[in-house]
């Protein structure tokens, strides 16, 4: 459900700041007023609690030579009325920084309550509507929110881990099975003139570029050793050059196959993990 109001928020967002954008941004600084549902004054009155001591988490910073302000919230919760007020003055002069922190911390109090989906869609939907730069700001704000869960997913996936596990492990046979299977092919190609002739001849039969299991590494490794014949007069030697092409193949192959067969793939995932938020 929550994840419904978090689309339906940014679809909302998206309506409004097309079809107002010109509209919303000259409005007159003033405060509006968002009514809240009876059924909801209550928790609204709980996430009003959270924000400090008369909504003290809202106080805005504003920008040099923008007057008086009185009141420096960005919103004002009034229980016995039941309205939210945003203050759209404090918001114009507010600096950039604070308008995020402001916005940042009402939606995460706001999203962590008890007050129903409905009424949340409405509250960012008329404050989104009030001004297109609020709009602007809202949606990565609620966006955030939608990180992923991690733990939970792998507590989800943890009853099937058996049996993918046991397709790992088919796949690491499968993978070592073709890896030696393939390396012979190549080296009976590069070594047999005869046996050469003879799968290249089948393969042109057939219409195929190439013969059937020979890597390309192979097939290049002998036409480059008979050009430098033909050229320079030089000899290269076709192992050593097949073998400098597949080194890197076998490292990360021999590397995948380590971390499979010893179970340390969750090692490397947390790495990879920690090297991306290093870098974020």
């Amino acid at each position: 459900m929550k994840l419904k109001i978090r689309v339906s928020f940014l679809i909302l967002c998206a309506v409004f700041f097309c079809l107002s954008s010109g509209v919303f941004a000259a409005a007159d600084a003033d405060i509006k007023s968002i009514e809240i549902p009876s059924g909801d004054k209550k928790h609204m009155q709980d996430v009003w609690s959270k924000l400090g001591n008369g909504g003290s988490h809202l106080n805005l910073d504003f920008e040099a030579n923008t007057g008086d302000h009185p009141d420096s919230r960005l919103l004002v919760y009034d229980g016995t009325s039941g309205t939210i007020k945003f203050n759209n003055t404090n918001f114009q002069d507010a600096t950039e920084k604070s308008r995020k922190r402001v916005l940042r911390e009402f939606v995460e109090v706001l999203q962590g309550s008890a007050v129903s989906d409905q009424t949340q869609q409405v509250i960012m939907g008329s404050i989104s509507a009030l001004n297109s730069e609020v709009s602007m700001l809202l949606i990565p704000l609620v966006t955030e929110s939608a990180s992923a869960d991690m733990y939970t997913a792998m507590i989800w996936i943890n009853p099937i881990l058996p049996y993918v596990r046991v397709v790992f492990g088919i796949g690491a046979i499968l993978l070592t099975i073709y890896l030696i299977a393939t390396s012979i092919a190549d080296l009976f190609y590069i070594g047999l003139p005869v046996a050469r002739e003879s799968m290249d001849m089948k393969a042109n039969n057939k219409g195929r570029k190439k013969p059937f299991g020979i890597s390309d590494d192979a097939i290049s490794a002998v036409r480059e050793t008979e050009a430098s014949l033909k050229s320079t007069g030089s000899y290269k030697n076709a192992y050593m050059l097949y073998f400098k092409r597949r080194v890197l193949t076998y490292i990360i192959l021999s590397l995948c196959l380590l971390y499979l067969i010893g179970g340390e793939l969750g090692g490397l995932i947390a790495w990879l993990l920690s090297l991306g938020s290093g870098v974020v």
